[in-house]
């Protein structure tokens, strides 16, 4: 479990510097610690306060088919960005890009912890 959340932080680190290398509007200080600060910003966020988020939104999420959790998931970016201020990101669009990149390398890191525990079990 604790190798996970690792693995998150650095999923969430290397979305923040793809982010901030193609997307317009991301800007980053390109400094080691205030990126691991940023990336378990965004990993204690998602694993603390999204799943609350989830429920207290829920019948939004079910009227909007599961949409409004990128709204979610702009909002913790966007705390994420209030908390570290080395990291700035100007415009909606900007926030959803972002979002979408983060979502990606979580859903692989995610794949491949999952992988990686079949394959422990087997």
């Amino acid at each position: 479990m604790i190798i996970g959340f690792l693995f998150r932080i650095v999923a969430n680190a290397l979305a923040i510097l793809a982010a901030a290398r193609f997307i317009p509007g991301v800007a980053y200080q390109y400094q080691f610690l205030s990126l691991l600060k940023i990336a378990a910003i965004l990993a204690l966020a998602n694993v603390l306060l999204k799943p609350i988020l989830k429920i207290i939104f829920s019948p939004l999420i079910f009227i909007t088919l599961g949409f409004f959790t990128i709204v979610i998931n702009i909002f913790i970016l966007w705390l994420a960005v209030y908390f570290a201020p080395e990291l700035s990101i100007t415009g909606l669009a900007a926030y959803f890009l972002t979002t979408i990149v983060i979502i990606l390398f979580n859903f692989i890191t995610s794949v491949f912890i999952h992988n990686k525990n079949n394959k422990e079990n087997d």
